[in-house]
């Protein structure tokens, strides 16, 4: 009973405590009738508790009961004296109750009465809410805006209870805005000074402006700031747009936006054409739309040009091409133009203009052909020189031949594809695929001149002195595209010049080809009696095979081709296939010639290459008059292939060609015979000719070699200093004299 009145007192009203007393007293005064011992009481109330017609909360010490119901009062009174707000933990322990039994009757209190809610282990009621709204109400009408991440760091709640709590009571309690994006209460007032201070700022622009420069400058909020300039464009209060990121957007003024059309007006007005290049120099962030407006423009990759400018540089072409002359890109094509416009320009500058009277060129200079047949006809005369001087040159007649043969042969194919045509089911043929029996182009035939060479004949002509190109590259052009017609030309008075000279003997064309034959054959034995030199039979056997597939092969040919004539083998020239004329050969003959063949493609013994071709062209198989050179005639032919070695030492600049020339001259100065291997065996053939060397010579091959290797690895050159030093020591070698010497004897 006294628990129960202590706790009355600290709760109730005074008039209550001031009656509570009075009975009490009363009560004092009073005779005790039946007393019970303070053990009783509590065996009493355990009894109760067991039959349950009592519940009771126990105290943390275990001393006193409290009913369910009066702890649930003594919350909701602890939760009024402390403003509405008190911690779960602070609960227990001012009840001095335990925590799980506050924790559940705090539970049973949210779930009927909607005024309380708990918020990260602390009771709120509503009057708490309504309070701080009050209170940040005044705070706002003095600031203008209010934070909430300022106001959850004050009241110690997150931004997210706040807004929840809060938004609600904006417009009753809270007079002002809330914006969502930034958490932030702001007043009407507020909301107005900065429009009004952003309306200012903006109007004053004349030119592009970062908004965030403003807000900065100004003070202003950037959400707030973003969202009155929207609504002022959109309402028309202030004239411009707003451009780029969200996060600081550039306002351009209606002022600047027409300054920069009228001048775009303007120069394309002025000057026929516009590039998005300069536009985009302007400031101009959409040149499309510019050019759009332009009704007579045509399109280009990089802006646009007026169609009368295309008018004015048509006219131009087209006098150069009426006046047998030619004109450069430079002197018509617009200085603005990119690689592609400049062909979108010349396809709409030559759209009307007849094909036939102009050729382009790479550059896309335009020359007309009168001019092209006039510098053809300045040639006539220098063609016919040529072709009296060329129609008795064994090479040149050679490649004509070749060129000649390949032709006919292409010829014959294609005609002979045309007639046996697809059959139908009527057994006509079908000239569905003519398109597969396109001849093919036949081997190119002697060149008569070179670019190069036209190149600088035609810039002595009067008409390029008087009209000397802009560009470097012009006259070349013109050249490459003469080349062909004069080749052309050459060719075919070259063809007719020949076949009046074809009244030559047969017998002076074998001759021809025997002295041919032999000359290969006896290289073959000579370079066959070099081979004999190298004692390592790796190296010997890497040379035999080398001999083999070039010159071996080379004669081979060439032999063939004279038996493939004797014996009617259709195999001929170009054609002619080594395995198809064994069987028109001799019977006798059959063997040489396959061993031959052998020998060429996978032998390995040049000596016996040797054995079957002297066998093979025994003047019981052939008409060819093939024979071994005397000790005479072999010095000479020694000779002559020095004598061509040393022009070749002079001019050679390859470093592994040089090499190779001066290890053939010395190899021919030291075993008088010649010397023919692939180039992975130089370094075998350099250890053979340096056995007798000096300190020097020998330092001068050796770092040659080195020099080649390191070439042919693409770390390095050999230097000039290097290649003069192997021509003098190659000329000290066989002449005993420096190169210069030699030269000037």
């Amino acid at each position: 009973q006294h628990y129960y009145i202590t706790n009355n007192l600290r709760m109730s009203a005074w008039a209550e405590v001031r009656q509570l007393q009075e009975e009490l007293y009363n009560v004092q005064l009073e005779a005790t009738k039946n007393k019970l011992s303070e053990r009783n009481c509590v065996a009493v109330i355990q009894r109760l508790i067991n039959l349950g017609w009592l519940e009771v909360v126990y105290s943390c010490d275990g001393k006193e009961y409290i009913t369910p119901k009066q702890l649930e009062k003594d919350i909701l009174d602890e939760l009024y004296v402390c403003g509405g707000r008190v911690a779960m933990t602070d609960l227990a322990q001012t009840l001095n109750v335990d925590y799980s039994h506050v924790e559940k009757k705090v539970n049973e209190l949210l779930s009927h009465d909607t005024k309380l809610s708990i918020h990260y282990g602390e009771l709120i009621s509503k009057q708490f809410f309504d309070n701080l709204a009050i209170e940040i109400n005044e705070t706002l009408q003095e600031t203008g805006l209010l934070p909430l991440t300022q106001l959850s760091r004050e009241v110690s709640l997150p931004v997210s209870t706040l807004a929840k709590e809060l938004v609600p009571r904006v417009g009753d309690l809270i007079i002002g805005t809330y914006d969502k994006k930034t958490d932030t209460l702001f007043t009407t007032a507020f909301v107005d000074r900065q429009a009004a201070k952003l309306r200012g700022a903006c109007s004053a622009a004349t030119r592009p402006v970062h908004l965030g420069k403003i807000m900065e400058v100004h003070g202003i909020t950037a959400s707030l700031g973003h969202s009155c300039v929207k609504d002022m464009i959109s309402s028309g209060r202030l004239k411009g747009q707003l451009q780029g990121h969200s996060t600081n957007p550039v306002f351009i003024p209606s002022l600047y936006t027409s300054a920069q059309n009228q001048w775009a007006d303007s120069f394309y007005k002025q000057n026929g054409y516009i590039t998005f290049e300069m536009m985009q120099n302007k400031g101009i962030d959409n040149p499309h739309s510019v050019i759009a407006r332009f009704v007579d423009s045509v399109s280009l990759s990089s802006g646009c040009v007026s169609e009368g400018a295309i008018v004015g540089v048509q006219s131009i072409v087209e006098e150069a091409v009426a006046t047998d002359t030619y004109i450069e890109l430079i002197d018509w094509m617009f200085d603005w133009c990119n690689e592609a416009d400049e062909e979108e320009v010349l396809g709409l500058v030559l759209a009307n203009s007849t094909a036939d009277l102009f050729r382009i060129l790479p550059s896309k200079a335009v020359v007309s052909v009168s001019l092209l047949n006039k510098l053809l006809s300045s040639f006539d005369g220098k063609i016919a020189e040529q072709v009296k001087s060329d129609a008795v040159n064994p090479k040149i007649l050679a490649t004509f031949k070749k060129f000649d043969n390949a032709a006919a042969s292409a010829e014959i194919k294609t005609v002979k594809k045309a007639k046996g045509g697809k059959k139908g089911k009527k057994g006509r043929a079908r000239d569905d695929d003519d398109e597969e029996f396109t001849p093919p182009k036949p081997a190119l035939g002697p060149t008569y001149l070179s670019a190069q060479q036209i190149e600088d004949d035609i810039k002595d002509l009067q008409f390029f002195m008087d009209n000397e190109p802009k560009e470097d590259t012009t006259l070349a052009e013109i050249s490459e595209l003469l080349k062909k017609e004069l080749n052309d030309k050459y060719c075919k008075a070259l063809d007719e010049e020949v076949r009046k000279k074809t009244m030559k003997s047969s017998k002076s064309q074998q001759k021809a080809d025997e002295d041919t034959i032999n000359i290969l054959y006896n290289t073959v034995i000579l370079c066959e009696k070099g081979l004999k030199n190298f004692e390592d039979p790796t190296i010997r056997a890497q040379i035999e095979k080398h001999i083999l597939k070039t010159l071996c092969l080379e004669l081979t040919k060439a032999t063939f081709s004279k038996l493939a004539e004797e014996t009617g083998c259709p195999f001929q020239g170009d054609n002619l296939k080594l395995d198809s004329i064994v069987g028109y050969l001799p019977k006798n003959a059959k063997q040489f010639a396959t061993s031959i063949i052998t020998s060429v493609t996978s032998g390995t013994d040049v000596e016996e290459f040797i054995q079957s071709y002297t066998e093979l062209t025994d003047p019981q198989f052939t008409q060819l008059l093939v024979r071994k050179l005397d000790k005479k005639k072999e010095r000479n032919m020694v000779f002559s292939k020095k004598q061509a070695l040393l022009e070749q030492l002079k001019t050679e600049q390859n470093s592994a060609d040089l090499l190779n020339i001066s290890c053939n001259l010395i190899f021919i100065k030291q075993h008088s015979t010649l010397l023919h291997v692939p180039g992975r065996c130089i370094s075998s053939v350099v250890k053979l000719i340096s056995k007798d060397f000096t300190g020097p010579q020998l330092e001068t091959i050796n770092r040659s070699l080195s020099s080649v290797v390191t070439e042919l690895k693409g770390e390095g050159a050999m230097s000039g200093e290097d290649k003069q030093a192997l021509r003098d020591l190659v000329s000290e070698i066989l002449f005993g004299k420096q190169v210069n010497e030699v030269t000037e004897l």
